[in-house]
């Protein structure tokens, strides 16, 4: 089918989208057909979308989306709305997309799909994360909040695993340290000691990137306080040892801990904070020597 086509079938579908809205008392028609007008639309989206004009299918797909709205049909409404994000997206348009994504997951939350709703937030936060770190994190924290309602505890650590490091990557480590506790105790519910331990280890590095050995120090003490069988862990000994040569000065065998497959097998944003990680004695040492030069 050629795009004049394609278009001449669009404009047609608006037309009977039209129809369905108009009332007449002759015809014993009260209210207008939302959900015929939003069908007829929805199609009018296909067709303008295969003949390469995106945008417009997009902004028809928000039309289609307020008619179902209007007749309380928030599932149809929330998918026409995501549908509409990813036709701005292909269109480059990621600015655009974000507040319908936002919409869309609270119309599948209202409508009481709360799995839909999550898969959404990834999808969402996929696509917005490289561009817009900050948006991001906001998808996550709603996302977060609505699996939470649902005890969904597999999604809910996904999401906190996804928030810390976007907040590492925006060097916010007040807040990464505060979605690794949240995640802590998580694991710590279920008694899962692995993930316990590769947690503990970034929340202390987390806390010795901040220069703050002190918090580091209790934090550990935390963890160990929620799990007392983490203790006796390589994971606790790595903790144990990041601790101690940190708060000792002792900046060659701190990297040598660094080094550890502990730590070299972490996520590429605790691998990027370990690169300029150094005990607090060698750091000032560079830069008196920096100053002599």
């Amino acid at each position: 089918m050629s795009k004049s086509a394609r278009l001449s079938e669009a404009e047609e579908c608006v037309r009977k989208a039209e129809e369905c809205m108009k009332v007449s008392m002759i015809k014993l028609k009260f209210k207008p057909d939302y959900d015929g007008a939003a069908s007829a639309l929805e199609r009018a989206s296909v067709c303008y979308r295969n003949a390469g004009e995106h945008g417009k299918a997009a902004a028809i797909l928000q039309q289609a989306a307020d008619h179902y709205e209007n007749n309380r049909n928030f599932f149809h409404a929330a998918k026409a709305r995501e549908g509409s994000a990813m036709l701005l997206r292909e269109a480059g348009k990621t600015d655009e997309a974000f507040p319908l994504f936002d919409r869309a997951i609270d119309g599948y939350a209202e409508a009481g799909s709360l799995d839909t709703a999550a898969m959404t937030v990834e999808k969402a936060a996929d696509i917005i994360k490289q561009q817009n770190p900050e948006k991001a994190i906001q998808i996550y924290t709603k996302g977060l909040a609505l699996v939470q309602q649902s005890d969904r505890s597999k999604m809910a650590g996904e999401f906190l695993k996804q928030l810390t490091r976007l907040h590492l990557r925006l060097n916010n480590y007040a807040a990464a340290r505060a979605s690794i506790r949240d995640e802590i105790e998580k694991y710590i519910e279920v008694r899962e000691t692995p993930r316990i331990g590769q947690l503990a280890i970034a929340l202390v590095l987390v806390n010795l990137a901040q220069e703050d050995v002190v918090s580091a120090t209790k934090e550990y003490g935390w963890v160990v306080n929620g799990c007392p069988s983490f203790r006796d862990t390589d994971d606790a000994r790595v903790c144990e040892s990041l601790i101690g040569y940190y708060e000792s000065g002792d900046d060659q065998q701190f990297q040598n801990v660094l080094k550890c497959g502990a730590l070299r097998s972490m996520d590429n944003e605790y691998l990027r904070l370990m690169k300029d990680l150094h005990t607090s004695a060698s750091a000032a040492g560079e830069e008196e020597e920096e100053d002599l030069r």
